[in-house]
């Protein structure tokens, strides 16, 4: 008895590491707002997410219990959400209901209320995502938004009947983050590190110039050199003599990804999509993919471009 008790036991510890494993995330680079030349950037980004199919869309938006997060990035939000719960109930038994209702089972009313409902509640990726369908409706934008909300996250979410977008971004050391940089940046003025960082903007700048006319700006940017340059500038591990300053942004920039690259696996552990999709800045790329090595090494990870 006790023997197939230990084999039972056995059996079910490796179903669970086999199913662990089989589990996937893809993590695709964006450059936020892009000029109106470059416009249709993010189109080879949403053909190519479609194209893998994600169960679950993760943002680079702050999770609605993050209090601390939401004061120090978007406090007008926090205060918008809180004021008007202040003075408005959300109808939990509609909310509820519309939750398990497809995009095609809704209307623009639908969208109004779940906008509102995910204002009240603090959860601005949803929030946006929703009031993007109460304008636009589930066709979309006409133009581009130049955005990778309402021309990459939202546009993929709708083609996979997508109902919620699941935010994992954490700004818990923004300050500090910003003090430390700004210091940074002054300590390494006149020296062979400013040189550095101008070669490695300017390298930035002049690259880009080709794909983008070509409308592949989105592409570039996903390249491991882009990925790997921006990761650099953005911890500031270009500069050769590092001292208390820049040993703080890496630390703090470290953290930050750590804490989001912790929020994703919690998410992809309690839940049963076996592929997912993060669309986060693309300085966060490469850091993120390192710390989920870290927390969920189980978890196979993958970008547009093999690492060279």
């Amino acid at each position: 008895m006790q023997e197939k008790i230990i084999v039972t036991l056995v059996a079910a510890c490796m179903l669970q590491t086999a199913f662990a494993q089989d589990k996937e995330l893809l993590i695709i680079g964006t450059m936020h707002e892009v000029p109106g030349i470059v416009s249709h950037s993010y189109r080879p980004l949403l053909q190519y997410a479609k194209r893998y199919g994600p169960e679950a869309i993760f943002t680079e938006d702050i999770r609605p219990d993050d209090t601390l997060s939401l004061k120090n990035f978007t406090p007008r939000f926090l205060h918008l959400a809180d004021s008007l719960s202040r003075v408005n109930v959300v109808d939990e038994e509609r909310f509820q209901d519309l939750r398990t209702k497809q995009l095609s089972d809704m209307d623009s009313s639908d969208f109004a209320f779940l906008s509102d409902a995910y204002l009240q509640k603090r959860d601005r990726a949803n929030y946006a995502y929703y009031d993007y369908l109460k304008t636009y409706g589930t066709a979309g934008a006409e133009k581009p938004t130049r955005r990778e909300n309402g021309d990459l996250i939202f546009p993929l979410a709708v083609s996979m009947g997508i109902t919620e977008l699941l935010p994992v971004d954490d700004h818990q050391t923004e300050p500090e983050y910003q003090r430390a940089w700004d210091s940074a940046m002054r300590a390494i003025q006149n020296s062979d590190d400013e040189q550095i960082l101008l070669k490695l903007l300017k390298k930035d700048t002049r690259g880009s110039i080709w794909p983008g006319l070509w409308g592949r700006l989105g592409n570039h940017t996903n390249k491991p050199a882009t990925l790997h340059r921006f990761y650099e500038i953005n911890s500031c591990r270009f500069v050769t003599e590092p001292d208390e300053y820049s040993q703080a942004v890496r630390q703090l920039w470290d953290g930050r990804n750590l804490r989001i690259a912790t929020n994703i696996a919690d998410q992809i552990k309690g839940h049963s999509y076996r592929k997912s999709i993060l669309i986060i800045g693309a300085g966060h790329v490469i850091s993120v993919k390192e710390m989920l090595k870290q927390v969920y090494p189980e978890l196979h990870v993958v970008l547009m471009y093999d690492e060279e």
